[in-house]
């Protein structure tokens, strides 16, 4: 049980720090620039505006 936690505590400490430093160099959140790089080039091709589908039909 000590192994645990003590792998948890670890795991916790350096997670925190990577995102204090993270959160020190970059503007954006880690997971809004992944999200960024995932969705980006695709984010239109999905996009459920249903106004501007009623215009491009012609309605």
């Amino acid at each position: 049980m000590f192994k645990f936690l003590f792998a948890l505590a670890v795991g916790i400490a350096l997670g925190y720090n990577y995102g204090w430093n993270d959160a020190q160099v970059n503007e954006k959140a880690y997971y809004e620039r992944l999200v960024d790089q995932i969705g980006g080039t695709n984010r239109d091709l999905v996009r459920n505006d249903i106004d501007a589908r009623q215009s491009a039909d012609g309605r």
